[in-house]
């Protein structure tokens, strides 16, 4: 964390100070509105995936100034206003605008502001190409999620979201298990490839432990399944692929009634993605769960 705020005091006294309260008023702004308890996990994550995206510039041998800048913009308009995706404005969009009107009061060179936004508004717009700075960023803010780190920020966002346990598994487990899988091939960077094979790994291991020490104390009891997407996907790069594989991690029967679940799934455009919903119902009682999240994009 001190390689990161030590770059940018030596080149703009005070910048690293500012955003970081930036993102601190803003999450409280939300928190306050929402009535939830005090937190800071926006500023923690922009300081994690700052720190990797320094690491990964210095292994592919990038001054590591403006990939750290972006990174630590990158969720700046997560709470637009106060509120989470208040309108259909991507959060990146309005990062950007923050960063850009923050940079310039700075005196940070137009090139160098330019580079930043144009990196903010393509980082997770599969429409918009990803180059210099938003690749180490993109990969930096994945792997973040990946190994020790991703299974903290798991159970961290878990409980700020008031969910136990087995209600975490539940509606986000899948989505975390297909972001690791996917990692490797998600990255831009030879580094962040790497990185990615290394961490998922560990991912998957502690997920796999987990589900199973909960079956074998007889407290909830799992099964995987597969959506198979066979669709023309195409790569930030441009690259046509024809199948992506999703596991589903979901209840092995009724948690309510022990009957069987049926799956279905829906595929849709969202404002910045490829969505898809799963959703999971008993045939023999009233319970039913839905989760969604974005499909992984690869590089």
């Amino acid at each position: 964390m001190n390689d990161v705020r030590n770059l940018l005091e030596t080149r703009f006294p005070g910048l690293h100070a500012r955003i970081e309260k930036m993102l601190v008023e803003a999450e409280a702004a939300y928190n306050h509105l929402t009535n939830q308890a005090p937190s800071e996990f926006l500023l923690e994550h922009a300081r994690r995936t700052a720190a990797i995206a320094h690491k990964i510039s210095g292994m592919e041998g990038v001054d590591a100034f403006l990939p750290a800048l972006v990174a630590l913009y990158h969720d700046a308009g997560k709470f637009h206003e106060g509120e989470y995706h208040k309108d259909d404005v991507p959060e990146e969009e309005h990062a950007a605008v923050l960063a850009g009107r923050m940079l310039a009061e700075f005196g940070v060179e137009r090139s160098d502001v330019e580079a930043v936004l144009e990196a903010l508004r393509a980082l997770y717009d599969d429409r918009l190409p990803c180059v210099g700075p938003c690749r180490i960023v993109q990969d930096a803010d994945r792997l973040d999620k990946l190994g020790a780190l991703g299974v903290g920020a798991f159970f961290t966002k878990a409980t700020l979201r008031g969910r136990g346990l087995v209600d975490a598994l539940v509606h986000t487990l899948s989505r975390e298990l297909t972001y690791a899988l996917a990692a490797p091939r998600s990255m831009f960077t030879e580094t962040g490839r790497k990185l990615a094979g290394e961490q998922a790994a560990k991912t998957i291991a502690f997920f796999d432990d987990l589900l199973d020490d909960l079956e074998s104390w007889g407290i909830a009891s799992f099964e995987r399944r597969t959506i198979i997407l066979e669709e023309d996907f195409r790569t930030r790069d441009g690259a046509s692929m024809q199948r992506m594989e999703v596991p589903i991690v979901m209840p092995r029967a009724c948690p309510d009634c022990e009957a069987s679940l049926g799956l279905t799934h829906l595929r849709e455009r969202g404002v910045k993605c490829e969505k898809l919903t799963v959703r999971f119902a008993c045939g023999g009682c009233s319970y039913a769960r839905e989760t969604s999240f974005c499909l992984p994009v690869f590089a």
